[in-house]
């Protein structure tokens, strides 16, 4: 029984700081008008990419799109004081 509660507290605990910090399913949930902009970006201009979790940054966000058989790149995104996203882009040689 003691290791059973231990383990489900542990795993509350898990899954509280994965909400507070946006990882996994609670990405989207946290960085929800990033994805949509992010989203339609990608769409845009890479159709059939794929982009990896959104990161809080100091000056603003950062994701991966990753492109089958092509280099990876590194997307970062800023607003303005207008609340316009700027984005720009590294590409990455990947290994």
């Amino acid at each position: 029984m003691k290791k059973k509660t231990l383990f489900l507290i542990g795993a509350a605990a898990a899954g509280i700081y994965g909400a507070v910090k946006g990882k996994g399913p609670f990405n989207r949930l946290r960085f929800k008008k990033q994805h949509e902009r992010i989203a339609n970006y990608v769409e845009t201009h890479y159709p059939r990419a794929v982009y990896s979790p959104i990161s809080a940054t100091e000056k603003g966000y950062v994701t991966v799109i990753r492109r089958l058989g092509q280099p990876s790149i590194i997307l970062y995104v800023t607003i303005d004081s207008d609340g316009n996203y700027i984005f720009s882009e590294n590409t990455v040689q990947d290994s």
